[in-house]
């Protein structure tokens, strides 16, 4: 079982994403909503960044093409530049849809300060330096983790003080949240102790795989059931 995942971890990976991605196309589609339309664009940006990003494991190959020899000898050889890319646009995405969310004008206000202040952390950061292309932002799993955990938190205070609160059920903001949150507090441990054992124990990049794997096939397909289980609970109390 442990081989049947590590082998075919892109694949499995790519799918729960896609299936998670349909699924909040198809309950945009049922039931149109502005505010979830962003979190959709979110799921259909990490499924899009994936297949691309996956570029880099042919950068170890040795073809004789003259734009792949040049390609492998440019700043795009690794997929750094993309992920950083990628993480920037997450805050972004996800500050704007908890923003959309939420009703609280001071709520909203320390998101949007989250998403400025980030934003020119990064852009500094790399404008500085010349790691754009080399690594990601410095503790940027700890950073993200934090500012995720922060959209999520405002929302529930908010939705626990809110009337809406009693038909949580059918709110597909809720399990999103939920499955979030539970994402960034299960794989920062292992982004954070990453360098310290990637090098020296190969059962640890083993272990490392398989559990983000599974936390990552709970997670999107936690997104595919809250839309699933949102609209279903819709059509019974119509």
């Amino acid at each position: 079982m442990k081989d049947f995942l590590i082998n075919n971890y892109s694949v499995l990976t790519k799918s729960v994403e896609l299936i998670a991605a349909l699924a909040g196309s198809y309950y945009l589609k049922k039931k149109p909503n502005s505010v979830l339309k962003i979190f959709v664009y979110y799921l259909w940006m990490t499924f899009v960044v994936e297949l691309i990003g996956g570029y880099s494991h042919l950068m170890q190959d040795n073809y004789d093409k003259q734009w792949f020899i040049d390609l492998k000898n440019s700043l795009l050889c690794s997929n750094h530049w993309l992920y950083n890319i990628y993480s920037l646009l997450t805050i972004g995405f996800l500050g704007v849809f908890y923003s959309g969310l939420l009703s609280k004008p001071s709520f909203k206000i320390l998101i949007r300060a989250i998403i400025v202040l980030y934003t020119l952390f990064a852009l500094i950061f790399y404008t500085f330096t010349d790691a754009f292309f080399t690594m990601a932002l410095p503790y940027d799993d700890i950073l993200a983790s934090v500012i995720v955990s922060i959209y999520v938190i405002l929302y529930f205070i908010e939705l626990m003080n809110s009337e809406v609160l009693l038909e949580y059920y059918k709110l597909p903001s809720f399990y999103i949240s939920i499955a979030l949150f539970l994402w960034y507090i299960c794989v920062t441990p292992l982004f954070i102790f990453d360098d310290y054992f990637k090098a020296v124990n190969t059962k640890f990049v083993d272990f490392r795989k398989v559990l983000l794997l599974i936390i990552n096939i709970c997670t999107y397909l936690g997104f595919a059931f809250g839309f699933w289980y949102a609209l279903y609970k819709s059509k019974n109390r119509q």
